[in-house]
């Protein structure tokens, strides 16, 4: 793929990109089969697909302009066969280290904060069944069904399937887990249903959870500390917070 050299693509800002990340595509789906795809839209100078990730590719047109149009024109719109397709901005590797603030961040963030992950789905269900129970909470732009795998005496078997389930609006998605999540709708085993996380914010989430039980032991052991030299029985108080009898000030009496 031709990127815009670095200097070049700097001074143009982050908005100005020419390069698209479309997702989603089918089995196979080959390069010249994107390029005629998403031809319509403006002067392509490369078309490939991702070789590290099946059902994605990349474009890149000779303008922003193009660009920016053929995602508006196809982003959650542009359908192969029942799918509709994910694109955005391909974001570079040292972009995707920039906070929040940059747009195209903010744009993938939107795209998919209506999208699910259910777990718990059982064998036999099929990507049509999930599409008609889950349909009832909203309009579904994707559903994708994967294997979950599991080792026990280094033999791997499948227990049960996960999905990922991306609705048009949020709305949907909303009432999708108020509908369905610890459901018994296709099974005895209730659904896990909830809002899907990145990897950045799963990370995020664990780093989060990490610091608050540091803070937890050390104000546990500020209040060890606080017992031993005071004397009375400190309690420790979400926050940080201690109380002891002599800091107080009621003293024993």
């Amino acid at each position: 793929m031709i990127h815009a050299k670095r200097d070049e693509r700097e001074g143009a800002g982050e908005s100005k990109y020419t390069n698209l990340f479309v997702n989603n595509l089918p089995a196979g789906f080959s390069a010249d089969q994107l390029k005629e795809l998403f031809k319509p839209y403006g002067e392509i100078v490369s078309a490939e697909m991702n070789a590290k990730e099946n059902g994605a590719g990349f474009v890149c047109y000779a303008s922003h302009t193009d660009a920016a149009s053929a995602l508006e024109a196809t982003n959650l719109k542009l359908k192969v066969g029942d799918q509709s397709l994910f694109v955005s901005p391909h974001i570079y590797r040292k972009q995707k280290v920039a906070s929040m603030a940059n747009p195209i961040a903010q744009t993938m963030r939107e795209q998919f904060r209506s999208n699910l992950f259910v777990k718990f789905i059982p064998k036999a269900v099929s990507k049509e069944e999930l599409m008609k129970e889950f349909g009832k909470a909203g309009e579904i732009a994707s559903i994708k069904l994967k294997d979950h795998e599991q080792k026990i005496n280094g033999e791997s078997f499948v227990n049960y399937q996960i999905g990922y389930v991306l609705y048009s609006e949020i709305e949907g998605a909303q009432k999708c887990i108020r509908l369905f999540d610890q459901s018994t709708v296709f099974g005895s085993k209730p659904l896990k249903v909830d809002f899907w996380q990145s990897k950045d914010d799963l990370k995020k989430q664990k780093t989060d959870m990490d610091i608050n039980n540091v803070n937890q032991i050390i104000n546990f052991c500020r209040a060890q500390h606080m017992r031993a030299q005071f004397g009375g029985a400190p309690q420790v108080y979400p926050g940080g917070g201690y109380q002891g009898n002599q800091m107080m000030g009621d003293g024993q009496r």
